[in-house]
Order: C-alpha cells, then structure tokens, then sequence
C-alpha cells in the first residue's frame, strides 16, 4: 500500500506531461520521453529523508576486545551454583585481612603467629583462603572478620582498604 502511494505522484506526472506534451504537437516519441523524465523527477522529489542527518555517518568501529569493570570481574567470580568462588575475589579479601592483621602487628606470612592469625579471624579460615574450593560462606566469614578487626576510625580504614 505505501509503495502504491509512493508511485502515484510519479505515474499521474508521467501521464500527465505525456497528453501535455503531445497535445502541443510534440513528436509521440520525445513527448513520452520527457514524460518519464517528468515521472522520474517527481518519484525523486517524493523520497524522504532520514530525519536523523548522522543515519548515514560512518560510525565508529565496533571493538572486538571488550574490558569490563573490576566489579563486572568480581561479580562474575562468583558461582552462586557451585557455591565457590574465583581467586580474583579471594586474592582482595587475603589483601584486606593481612591489612588489617598488620595493624593488629600479627603479620600473616609468621608461622609463629599462625596460633593468633587462627583467633582473629576463626578457626582454619586463613587457610580455607588459600584452597582452591574457597566458598562464598569463607568470604563472608572473612569479610566479617574484617569489619572486626577494623580500628574505630572506620573512614580511615576504608579509605586504605579502597585501594
């Protein structure tokens, strides 16, 4: 149906220039001729124009290699079937404690104050840190672990622990 719009204006013009033309004695042939000039013109005057003027800009190139967020990557170490998360999640929540650890002057990497790395945190969770099935139940064990042994200057430690 829009198509039939389209080409109604066109095909009155052609006929109608056609039977002008002839009528004023012009040869059949060229009389036609100009005719379809005639429809041609109007068929191009009828075309519409994007109304956006960039439709036809080129855009820019589509990047094959896309780089998501530190919170994306961390989001999607989580496996809320397995329960488990990735090293990625685990390797911040390690970087974390042993801040805070330090501040306490329990330094995590002393086998002699394995025995107080133990008490602050729990009971093998440092150790559950470290394995390769760490469950999201250790991260929040670990993370409330953190919240714990943050100093009362909360704005502080969360300003250190940021970045």
């Amino acid at each position: 149906m829009r198509l039939l719009r389209a080409l109604a204006a066109p095909a009155v013009t052609c006929a109608v220039a056609g039977s002008a033309l002839s009528a004023l004695g012009v040869q059949a042939e060229f009389a036609w001729g100009w005719a379809v000039l005639a429809a041609a013109a109007a068929l191009f005057i009828g075309f519409q124009l994007p109304a956006d003027p960039r439709s036809d800009a080129p855009g820019r190139l589509l990047q094959k290699e896309y780089v998501g967020s530190d919170v994306s990557r961390l989001a999607w170490a989580i496996n809320r079937q397995t329960d488990t998360v990735n090293e990625s999640v685990t390797r911040r929540v390690r970087a974390i404690l042993t801040r805070r650890l330090l501040r306490h002057g329990v330094d995590v990497g002393d086998e002699r104050q394995a025995g107080e790395v133990a008490r602050l945190l729990g009971d093998g969770l440092w150790q559950r840190l470290h394995g390769r099935k760490t469950t999201i139940a250790d991260i929040r064990a670990a993370l409330a672990a953190a919240e714990r042994l943050a100093p009362a200057e909360h704005d502080d430690a969360h300003r250190e622990d940021a970045t």
